[in-house]
């Protein structure tokens, strides 16, 4: 997110970096394994994995009550950076029983995801940081599913854009600017950027995404040590 001035987390568990726009700073946190948590399950679930799989799963997945009725997903599948800077951290299905479905380890990789999205939103707030609301690029913004969960876990309208493309889009409007297209990165912005739909959070299951959240965050300091000793067997 960019901010007017340098903001330094004092635990070193996000990002700051100079911004494109001259005199500004962006903060970044980092989820190794976001989009390809639910990439990986695909591939564990369908062995000739397609596009249209996606769709099945997700479609499954709607049906589920917020919380997956109790079963949690760690994203930690290569180690995590945001907060927690652990390179022996791994993934983990919590509270699994014989209730559970395909649709609930679906919907349950999606919610913490989002959960490991919002660790890094909870750091940038208590470095001052505000949201009005989250823009959202690249593979995970395409599922109307995903942008609800994260409306309703950040507790803030998901807006998504004219392109769904990340940096390699930055990188042409700098590009643009550059060329002379544009006299400032703002001037290109306002030219090229356009918001296509905007997700709201329904209240509801904001409220009840807060206390499982709070669930969530107290997984990894109870199995920290126990990634610890696995990383060493």
């Amino acid at each position: 997110t960019p901010v007017g001035h340098a903001r330094i987390d004092s635990q070193m568990r996000l990002h700051t970096f100079c911004h494109c726009v001259v005199g500004e700073w962006y903060l970044m946190g980092v989820v190794l394994s976001a989009g390809n948590s639910l990439r990986w399950l695909r591939g564990v679930l369908f062995p000739s994995p397609s596009e249209g799989s996606y769709g099945i799963l997700t479609g499954e997945a709607e049906e589920i009550r917020p919380g997956s009725e109790g079963l949690f997903f760690l994203p930690y599948l290569t180690g995590e950076r945001t907060p927690h800077n652990d390179s022996a951290a791994r993934g983990v299905f919590f509270g699994l029983s014989l209730g559970h479905t395909r649709a609930h380890l679906t919907r349950a990789v999606m919610e913490g995801v989002c959960f490991a999205m919002r660790d890094s939103m909870e750091i940038m707030r208590d470095l001052k940081v505000e949201f009005s609301e989250i823009r959202v690029v690249g593979g995970g913004s395409r599922g109307r599913l995903w942008r609800q969960i994260q409306a309703d876990v950040y507790g803030l309208p998901i807006v998504t854009l004219g392109s769904s493309s990340g940096p390699a889009y930055g990188a042409a409007l700098m590009a643009a600017v550059g060329a002379g297209s544009f006299g400032s990165i703002r001037e290109g912005v306002d030219a090229w950027l356009r918001i296509r739909e905007t997700v709201v959070p329904d209240t509801r299951r904001a409220e009840a995404y807060g206390e499982i959240y709070d669930a969530y965050r107290a997984l990894y300091p109870a199995l920290k040590g126990r990634f610890a000793d696995a990383a060493t067997l």
